[in-house]
């Protein structure tokens, strides 16, 4: 009895134990820095990526048709990390919770698949990438940004031309412009372009001094 009692353990609560270990590491740092999926989520997802693992194997039969709940997972998990996308005016936010949950379900079907050391390097590398990486994400963001300027000119291609040389002469790259008419003398440019903190400003200062701005915002 306690043999078999072992060998049930061994065989079906160890891989759901690794996984939830898995998702509770990964969890603690979302959960730290108070995103939408945190802590018990991701456990959860784990656990149930795992479950879904290990019955695959036990109704995949003799022809071990294992991959369609695999594949069903996978789906699934997409749509959940969908759910924690937001977009919030300009910039969207929750990607990097959403790949974590995509993340963490793939460590549970490993987990379930038996596949412990994998599991135990793939959830070191991703807290090192959870935790390591982003000042040099902030780093990176500082050396350049994008902005959105939305310029009223004057309604004439030279106005526009001479805001144009203005991104030019500040050493900014327009990476994107859209024009719009706002009233019958003017028109608006919807300026997306790249650049630094200090070109921004020397941007700033030149368009309040141009005769042919009426107004921008920034």
């Amino acid at each position: 009895m306690f043999e078999e009692l072992l060998t049930y353990l061994t065989l079906y609560f160890v891989p759901v134990l690794v996984a939830a270990l898995a998702g509770a590491f990964i969890g603690f740092e979302r959960e730290y820095r108070d995103m939408n999926a945190g802590f018990r989520t991701m456990i959860l997802i784990a656990v149930g990526s795992c479950l879904f693992t290990i019955l695959s194997h036990l109704l995949g039969g003799p022809d071990n048709e294992s991959g369609r709940i695999a594949a069903a997972v996978v789906t699934g998990v997409g749509f959940l990390g969908a759910g924690v996308v937001l977009k919030d005016g300009a910039s969207i936010k929750g990607i990097t919770t959403a790949a974590c949950i995509w993340a963490v379900a793939s460590l549970g079907m490993a987990a379930g698949a038996k596949e412990y050391t994998l599991v135990t390097a793939v959830t070191t590398l991703i807290l090192v990438v959870l935790w390591a990486l982003p000042p040099l994400e902030r780093w990176i963001d500082k050396l350049h940004e994008f902005i959105h300027v939305d310029i009223t000119v004057k309604n004439s291609d030279d106005a526009e031309d001479d805001v144009l040389d203005i991104f030019d002469e500040c050493g900014i790259k327009v990476v994107h412009i859209h024009r719009s008419r706002f009233e019958k003398g003017e028109r608006v440019l919807h300026i997306k372009a790249k650049t630094t903190a200090a070109k921004r400003k020397d941007l700033s200062e030149i368009l309040v001094n141009e005769k042919g701005v009426i107004k921008f915002t920034a």
